[in-house]
């Protein structure tokens, strides 16, 4: 049985979500080969409090990229350009539903997130699509203030 979190809803309409993000920052596709890892790492770590699966970065790879809503170019990951370190990472299906996102704890709350979800936001609407959901863990209240003050409503 899947996941039954508090589903919220976006409309792409009026892409940008939010501001560009810092000019320290690169956001581009991941690269499986070498930064699977690592982006798995990040998710674990958000994730570690149970508010999302957790995987060995392998099985990660092969269930996200066996998937028939798979597009590389909807996995992103934002780098530091400095230190070359992953900031953040987020993974979206075709369908326009992120599946997952996590921002190093050293990046919150300097909008690697809103700049990650808007990326994804205009290659979705780029795409035709109308709308962006996701699903929260409900009483994840950071994560749905997060989402709420970028736009997204409770479906």
């Amino acid at each position: 049985m899947g996941f039954t979190g508090l589903r919220l809803v976006r409309s792409l309409e009026d892409i940008p979500l939010s501001p560009t993000s810092s000019p320290d920052l690169v956001i581009r596709p991941l690269d499986f080969q070498h930064e699977a890892a690592a982006a798995r790492a990040l998710l674990n770590h958000a994730y570690r409090g149970g508010e999302g699966e957790r995987l060995e970065a392998e099985d990660w790879r092969q269930s996200v990229q066996s998937d028939a809503e798979f597009d590389p170019e909807l996995c992103l990951v934002a780098i530091d350009t400095g230190s070359e370190r992953l900031a953040g990472v987020i993974q979206a299906w075709t369908t326009g539903f992120i599946k997952d996102l996590a921002v190093d704890d050293d990046w919150r709350t300097q909008g690697v997130g809103a700049a990650l979800v808007a990326e994804i936001g205009e290659r979705l609407a780029a795409r035709g699509l109308e709308e962006i959901s996701l699903k929260v863990v409900p009483g994840n209240l950071g994560a749905i203030a997060f989402y709420e003050a970028l736009g997204f409503e409770r479906a």
